[in-house]
Parts: C-alpha cells; sequence; structure tokens
C-alpha cells in the first residue's frame, strides 16, 4: 500500500510539474505583451487580484481559508508573499517594459547564483567544486549575451529582472518550510490574498485613471490569462509538484523546459528573433542549470528544514 501511494505521489507530481513547466514558460511572453501596454500598478493589482478571486472559493470548500490567519503562520506566509509575489511583481513589470521576453529569458537563469549565496551565508556551507563550476557556466552563458550585444540594454531594467529570482529562492524557502502542515493550495491563497492588499489600494490611489486600458477586449484577456495561468496555476502546480517530489528533481524536469519554451512563445507571439550568441547563452546557461540537478531522486524525502535547506542549492522558477 505505501509503494502504491509512493508510486501514484510521484505521477500526480510528474504530471503538475509538466503543466508547470508549460505555464511558467509563457510569463516573460505575456508580461511582455502587457508590459509595454499597462500602467504597472493597475497591472500588478489586475493579475494577482484574478489569483487571489481563483484561490478564495478553493480555500473556502476546503476549509483552509481561515489558517493563513492563524498566528503560527502568518509571519511566514505574509514574508512569503511579498517576496515571492508583490517584490517579483514589480520587478518583472518594470524590467519587461524595456527588456524584451528572450533577454528575460536569458537573464532568469540567474536562479542557481542566488542559490549557491544562500546555502553560503544562510547554512553556513562550503560551496563544492561542482556547485562553482556549474554556477561559472550560468554566468558565462548570461555574460556572453551582455558582451555579444546591447540586448540587455537598457542596464537597469536588465538589472530587475536578473534579481528576480532571488526573490522567488526566498519565497519558496519559506514555503517549504509550513508546508506541511499547511498545503499547496493554502501556500498559494496566501501568496495571493497578501499581496493584493497591497497591490489594490495602491493602485487605486495612484493609478485609477489608468484603468480605462483595461477595456481593450484582448489586452483584458491577456490580463486574465496571466491571473489565472501564470500566477494562480503556476503557483498551485509548483507547490504541488513539489510537496510529492523532490524539489531538485523537479527543478531538473522544468528548468531547461521554460526558457526553450519562452523563446518559442516569444518567436510565435511577439514576432522577436534570438540571434546566434543569444542562443549561445540560454544553452550554456540551462546547461550550468542540469549540472546542479540531474543527480537528485525524484521523491521527496523530508519534509521540513532539510527540505528547506535543499531549496537553496537549486534554481526554482
Amino acid at each position: 500500500m505505501h509503494r502504491h501511494a509512493r508510486k501514484q505521489a510521484f505521477r500526480i507530481g510528474l504530471a503538475l510539474a509538466i503543466a508547470n513547466t508549460a505555464i511558467g514558460a509563457a510569463q516573460p511572453v505575456l508580461t511582455r505583451y502587457a508590459a509595454v501596454r499597462l500602467d504597472p500598478w493597475l497591472f500588478c493589482a489586475a493579475v494577482v487580484s484574478i489569483a487571489a478571486l481563483c484561490t478564495i472559493p478553493v480555500l473556502a470548500i476546503r476549509g483552509e481559508l481561515q489558517i493563513l490567519f492563524d498566528r503560527r503562520y502568518m509571519p511566514t506566509l505574509l514574508a512569503m508573499s511579498m517576496s515571492g509575489t508583490v517584490t517579483t511583481s514589480l520587478l518583472l513589470i518594470y524590467g519587461f517594459r524595456q527588456i524584451n521576453a528572450v533577454a528575460g529569458v536569458i537573464l532568469m537563469q540567474s536562479e542557481p547564483v542566488y542559490s549557491l549565496v544562500l546555502s553560503t551565508i544562510v547554512l553556513g556551507e562550503r560551496p563544492s567544486m561542482r556547485q562553482f563550476v556549474a554556477t561559472a557556466a550560468i554566468l558565462l552563458g548570461i555574460g556572453s549575451v551582455f558582451v555579444g550585444g546591447s540586448v540587455f540594454s537598457p542596464l537597469s531594467a536588465a538589472l530587475l529582472i536578473f534579481v528576480t529570482p532571488l526573490f522567488w529562492q526566498i519565497s519558496h524557502v519559506l514555503g517549504l518550510r509550513v508546508m506541511p502542515p499547511l498545503t499547496p493550495a493554502s501556500i498559494t491563497g496566501a501568496r495571493f490574498i497578501f499581496a493584493s492588499s497591497v497591490f489594490v489600494p495602491v493602485a487605486l490611489a495612484t493609478s485609477s485613471g489608468a484603468i480605462h486600458q483595461l477595456a481593450e477586449p484582448k489586452l483584458l484577456a491577456i490580463v486574465f490569462l496571466i491571473g489565472f495561468f501564470v500566477y494562480f496555476l503556476s503557483a498551485l502546480t509548483w507547490y504541488g509538484a513539489i510537496s510529492r517530489l523532490s524539489l531538485s528533481w523537479t527543478t531538473a524536469l522544468v528548468v531547461p523546459g521554460v526558457p526553450l519554451l519562452s523563446i518559442l512563445f516569444a518567436i510565435a507571439f511577439l514576432g522577436e528573433r534570438p540571434d546566434a550568441h543569444e542562443l549561445f547563452g540560454v544553452m550554456v546557461a540551462i546547461a550550468g542549470v542540469l549540472a546542479l540537478v540531474l543527480a537528485a531522486d525524484g521523491h521527496r524525502k523530508v519534509a521540513g528544514v532539510l527540505e528547506a535547506a535543499e531549496a537553496v542549492h537549486q534554481p526554482i522558477n
């Protein structure tokens, strides 16, 4: 019975990881499309509110809505929401206003760099030679694109996207520390419900005059797609996957697929064409990511602190 349950959990986790790969690949493309057409705070308020509205009925039916405000978990959930949703949403929307989707895909491969930094600072561990080499490969891939042209211009916008994965990484580490006892649905709901309490008041105070931008049907549809798929379903499938599978193994599956699919989406829907050195850069970065994660077992082993410790060794999208 235990073996059957283990296999069932693996199959469900694998399906969720594959779904997360496809959803995550759409994020740079859809965000870039909206970034150049919508007020940034209006965008953040709209997509996060849509995601929050999707989670509230789910949590209410499951009887988990009240747990978000439990004093044992609320500080962690608030910190997770502020880092993983509020900060990253602002960084991406302002970055993609000036940086194209292909460049953003390459820049977001910086996450393993932050993994190395966090494992050293937070856990006090000494990085292995393999980690150094793999991280150097990732930086080489990103750096080769930077040296080869002006795709990362302006630099200020590129830096916004480059640091975004740091806050995703922090958010996921925080989430793993309370999962269990909290479920993926609770973690997802906390991220968006608390974030909407920040974005909506600020948007009403600063961007109410821009709400007419949502009157365009196509743009409104894109905003809904981002809120429902890129925010709600992406978070739900990711936390569902890593609650059943090893974080590092899940990352090994998701990481190479996201940038490759993102580039294809950028070509098909935005008309962007990566040149040879951009393709070389993303392939080198992906090779570095895979060097960090391919040796892992697929089944989740330990919940809590040890799993959270694993998180800071691995890139998370």
